[in-house]
């Protein structure tokens, strides 16, 4: 009688040992799913088509951004700075909220490409895309974040208001783009 008590206790415990195993298994399943549907769900980028010359677009590009450039190939039309922590004078909010965190850091990319718009004149569509990731401690991944889109539309509205100025500049001493 004895034996077959332990032999139950001991099927039991093995049963539940596999069914933790197997129902922690799952939920590590459910975690990684969300993890990659959260990725690919991701919005667009922002970006905007400028009627101005590809030249004038890369240098306005490169004006307002702030931050080191760690690459720059104006034959591909790639520009991604390096990392920036936002503690340390990066982006801040307009409205003040603060979402800062000592681990968080972020990097711009902007992608420059020659288009032709609907009316048939030639621009150039520039994306920017901002990767921000919070990174926990050093021994783990950095988690990516959905960005905002705020810095990005930002940095689009200075390349439009850098183009402006540039034009009316150009339209106020047509003589200096001739000795240029």
């Amino acid at each position: 009688m004895k034996t077959e008590l332990k032999n139950q206790l001991i099927l039991q415990s093995l049963l539940a040992i596999i069914s933790i195993i197997f129902l922690s298994s799952c939920s590590l399943m459910d975690l990684q799913e969300d993890k990659v549907k959260r990725q690919r769900s991701g919005i667009l980028p922002p970006s905007r088509v400028f009627t101005a010359s590809y030249d004038n677009v890369w240098r306005a590009a490169l004006t307002v951004l702030k931050y080191s450039i760690t690459e720059q190939n104006q034959e591909t039309g790639h520009i991604e700075t390096d990392y920036v922590k936002p503690s340390d004078g990066g982006w801040t909010r307009p409205d003040g909220g603060t979402n800062i965190s000592a681990g968080m850091r972020y990097k711009i990319s902007m992608s420059l490409v020659r288009v032709q718009t609907k009316n048939g004149s030639v621009g150039v569509k520039v994306t920017v895309d901002k990767k921000i990731e919070r990174v926990r401690d050093f021994f783990s991944d950095p988690e990516p974040i959905d960005s905002d889109h705020l810095e990005e539309k930002a940095l689009l509205y200075r390349i439009d208001r850098e183009l402006v100025i540039e034009e009316t500049l150009r339209k106020a001493n047509p003589e200096v783009e001739n000795n240029i």
